[in-house]
């Protein structure tokens, strides 16, 4: 899909912003086996049972969330006017 609107561009590149942002979250808890985690009120010793399911479920979310299957990208046209092309992969 090609397109030149600049909504729908800026749309794509702040979802594959809040993408990146979300999947290095994850994988910062994921890799911080040696501490204890937080969820609002309740504390999580890092080596527990509890923390353990936790980060299982966070590298299911991982595997879940994946790359986007989708890219951005400027290319020029013919008429030498530059665009923004969305391909689905």
């Amino acid at each position: 899909m090609q397109t030149n609107d600049q909504e729908f561009i800026g749309f794509v590149e702040q979802l594959q912003e809040w993408h990146a942002d979300q999947v290095t979250q994850l994988r910062l808890i994921a890799e911080s086996r040696t501490t204890d985690l937080r969820l609002n009120d309740l504390e999580v010793s890092a080596g527990s049972d509890i923390a353990k399911g936790l980060r299982l479920g966070i590298e299911i979310a991982l595997l879940r969330l994946g790359t986007l299957p989708f890219t951005v990208r400027e290319e020029e046209i013919e008429e030498d006017e530059a665009i923004n092309d969305v391909r689905a992969d």
